[in-house]
């Protein structure tokens, strides 16, 4: 990893942390998301809705909850906190103060001590526990294509850079793929913006005489926030079916498969 330069020399600038920890999670985000199964086609992603949503279950759409596993479920979940945890020493010691007898005569108080001991990172496999340390809201679709999978998903808390962040990853019933990537909002820079994650544009080809076949859509790395979430998504599409489709995002939903 680049590390940058004001923070190799140990000088700190104001003003300037937020944007290079912001930048650090972009990074982050984008590796995780291309380490997962990527990307075919945009068709069935959005559906047939012209705002590109559709908000209750239909026949061609269900909610989060009733998606199946891809393959084996894939939950990783990070506590990269240094806990203290008070444990109790095997030393015996005795205090100060006496407790008078029957027979006129004291003795001492033997008392047990207890001393912190740090833990380290730790697997965490109660999703409750992680969502309510995260630090920020989660935003994900209220439905998706019926016979979409879900591959994998990742959370970290505690993390000393980021605090929190959340990712997830989706196949769906077109080969294509969806992922999000979230943690909290660390910038005033809230726009929705999109790049094509491979550079390339779209172009058509031209085979023979025939008509012109327009190629599809490049894979967009698009970048907003919500409240005070900031969320990346990776998928293929226009810019402008990204954006309702993550103007769409609700907060709060139900993700993990029920089977």
């Amino acid at each position: 990893m680049i590390i940058p330069r004001f923070l190799s020399e140990g000088v700190y600038r104001p003003g300037r942390l937020a944007g290079v920890r912001r930048c650090i999670w972009l990074f982050a985000a984008l590796g995780l998301m291309l380490s997962s199964i990527f990307l075919a086609s945009c068709t069935g992603l959005f559906g047939s809705s012209p705002s590109g949503t559709t908000a209750t279950p239909t026949p061609s759409r269900l909610t989060l909850t009733k998606l199946h596993w891809c393959g084996k479920p894939s939950m990783v979940f990070r506590d990269e906190g240094a806990s203290v945890t008070a444990t109790a020493s095997a030393t015996i010691t005795a205090t100060a103060s006496t407790t008078a007898t029957a027979t006129g005569g004291s003795t001492p108080t033997a008392t047990a001590t207890t001393s912190p001991v740090p833990s380290g990172p730790r697997t965490i496999s109660d999703w409750s526990q992680v969502e309510h340390n995260l630090g920020f809201t989660i935003y994900l679709p209220a439905t998706l294509p019926r016979s979409t999978c879900l591959v994998s998903a990742q959370a970290t808390i505690h993390d000393p850079i980021f605090g929190g962040n959340f990712f997830i990853g989706y196949l769906l019933p077109d080969h294509s793929s969806i992922s999000l990537s979230e943690a909290p909002l660390s910038s005033q820079n809230t726009q929705f913006l999109c790049n094509p994650s491979s550079g390339a544009s779209p172009q058509t080809t031209t085979p023979g005489a025939g008509t012109p076949i327009p190629t599809a859509a490049p894979s967009q790395l698009c970048s907003g926030a919500k409240d005070m979430t900031n969320i990346v998504l990776l998928a293929r599409g226009s810019m402008d079916s990204l954006q309702m489709f993550f103007n769409a995002l609700q907060p709060n939903v139900a993700w993990i498969p029920g089977s």
